[in-house]
């Protein structure tokens, strides 16, 4: 059932054929017919809604850290950080002192693997856009390639490890560091 709760067009599209199908062809019956599935189609587009499957979920975690980035706020940043990793505090901030993340930098490309039955995960992500160097107040476009590890702490998503790879190669690279 995991396609449903991942992907619902399919099924809604089915259904919404068939009821035009209905109509077209003069079934009998075909009002009725094609209410019904219109009325399917709908329930299926509103319980779809109400899904969150658990890579929706890291994925809204990771929009979230990235709004906490864009918006300077290091207490924010650190609601997203497993308290048991306080270097990935201590990573965001030197982050912060080196750059003014733009609300224009995009997330793409995300891939979730679960593991443990769904109590940890990794991700793989890319992060693409401008920065503001804060020394030198030097904008600069930055195209960046990222594996991050999660965990659940009761309902929450925590991140506990985070690693900057290389765009071309996927070797891990300095997380800071200004190279690829």
């Amino acid at each position: 059932m995991n396609w449903f709760t991942e992907n619902p067009w399919p099924l809604l599209l089915i259904l919404i054929s068939a009821a035009v199908i209905c109509v077209v062809l003069q079934l009998r019956q075909r009002w009725r017919a094609a209410g019904l599935l219109l009325l399917a189609a709908g329930g299926v587009y509103l319980l779809e809604l109400q899904i969150v499957t658990v890579p929706e979920q890291l994925e809204l975690r990771l929009d979230g850290i990235r709004l906490a980035f864009v918006h300077d706020d290091l207490a924010e940043i650190r609601s997203y950080l497993s308290p048991e990793h306080p270097d990935l505090a201590r990573l965001a901030e030197d982050g912060l002192k080196l750059v003014q993340v733009s609300a224009g930098l995009h997330l793409k490309e995300v891939q979730v693997q679960l593991e443990g039955g769904e109590q940890r995960a990794t991700v793989h992500l890319r992060a693409n856009g401008n920065v503001t160097l804060r020394d030198s107040g030097q904008p600069m476009y930055i195209a960046t390639r990222w594996k991050t590890t999660w965990e659940r702490d009761g309902g929450t998503w925590l991140l506990r490890d985070v690693q900057r790879l290389d765009p071309v190669s996927g070797q891990s690279v300095g997380v800071l560091s200004a190279g690829p």
